[in-house]
This record gives structure tokens, C-alpha cells and sequence, in this order.
């Protein structure tokens, strides 16, 4: 531990795989838009923070994805480790919102189901077709139950093997064959 705060341990003084104190994690680094220039170098989008460059590996994480995706996004650097937390990303320059929005854009594209069109059985897993607001598409998903959650009543969020994702808004609008076939496997 450093000598200058005996309370809180520096992120120096923790083993590599030693997991984060409680002091450590609740102390949380707001980021200012203002001081904030983003730019993409090539696939990196790179952060710059009052004209000192931080990170060229940026990565931007909503908090709250499904109940506030407009707020709190969390700045990661290319080690995945956190640089902080932007509350109101709408306070950002015209450039960089449009930069952030990019990139958010393509981690959460999430398509929208229209309608279940056929589901085969194969070896443990389960392949689907399904009608999306981005046409049709087709994935696999192991066991149901664990790789779908429902994040509001009658909203049924679902992981393919690869981890992406689809959204069926409301189950109860979907047509009595898609229901059928996604209640046989739920």
C-alpha cells in the first residue's frame, strides 16, 4: 500500500488478477465532454482528452443499454480497462457525437424480429430463420432458456452462439406460427 492514503490501496499495490476493492470500484471518473476530441484513425477510434492522447483503441459501452441507452457511456481504452464515464453524451461537439454514435451503432445492432419463419433441431443446438427489420437472417442458439432473457413483459431478448442478439418487442404480436415454434423451445 502507498504511504500517502493508507484507506484506499493504489490500482499499483493489487496483484494482476486480484480483483478490485470496493473503494477502488466506487470511485468513479466522470468525463467532461468538452475536454473530449474523438477521431477515427483508420478501424481505431482514438480519445484525446484535453489534446492529450489516451487511447487508441477507444471501445464505448453503454451503461444501461435497454433502460437509458441516451446516457452514462462507459470509455474503455484498448485494454478494455475503463478511462470513465461520459453522463450526457448529447453535450459532446457535433464530430464527435456523430463518431460515438458510429460506433455505438455497430456494438448494438440488435435486429428487430417480424416473424419466426422455420427452427430445426441439430446436435444440441437450435437453428433459426426469422424475418428482422434488416431482412431475413439466419443463426444458431444453444439451450433457449439460458441464452434469452426478457428484459420488459412480453419482450423476449435472444443470444445466438456468437453472441448477437435478437429482439422480439412483443411476443404477443408476433403471428400464432412464430409463437408456436418459439414456445415449443422456451
Amino acid at each position: 500500500m502507498s504511504d500517502n492514503n493508507l484507506d484506499t490501496p493504489s490500482e499499483t499495490d493489487r496483484l494482476p488478477d486480484e480483483p478490485m476493492s470496493l473503494v477502488e470500484a466506487s470511485q468513479l471518473n466522470l468525463l467532461v465532454a468538452d475536454e473530449l476530441q474523438f477521431e477515427q484513425k483508420g478501424v481505431h477510434l482514438t480519445l484525446a482528452i484535453n489534446g492529450e492522447q489516451v487511447s487508441t483503441g477507444v471501445q464505448i459501452y453503454r451503461a444501461y443499454p435497454l433502460s437509458d441507452p441516451t446516457h452514462y457511456l462507459s470509455i474503455c481504452d484498448e485494454e478494455n480497462k475503463e478511462i470513465g464515464v461520459l453522463v450526457e453524451p448529447e453535450e459532446l461537439s457535433k464530430e464527435n457525437r456523430a463518431l460515438v454514435e458510429y460506433h455505438l451503432n455497430r456494438r448494438y445492432l440488435v435486429p428487430i424480429v417480424k416473424r419466426i419463419l422455420s427452427t430445426k433441431e441439430r446436435f444440441g443446438t437450435l437453428d433459426w430463420a426469422m424475418e428482422t427489420d434488416r431482412g431475413e437472417c439466419r443463426f444458431s442458439t444453444r439451450n433457449l432458456r439460458e441464452y434469452s432473457f426478457s428484459p420488459t413483459p412480453g419482450r423476449l431478448l435472444i443470444q445466438d452462439i456468437d453472441g448477437n442478439r435478437y429482439d422480439i418487442r412483443d411476443v404477443n404480436a408476433l403471428d400464432k406460427k412464430s409463437q408456436d415454434m418459439l414456445y415449443k423451445y422456451m
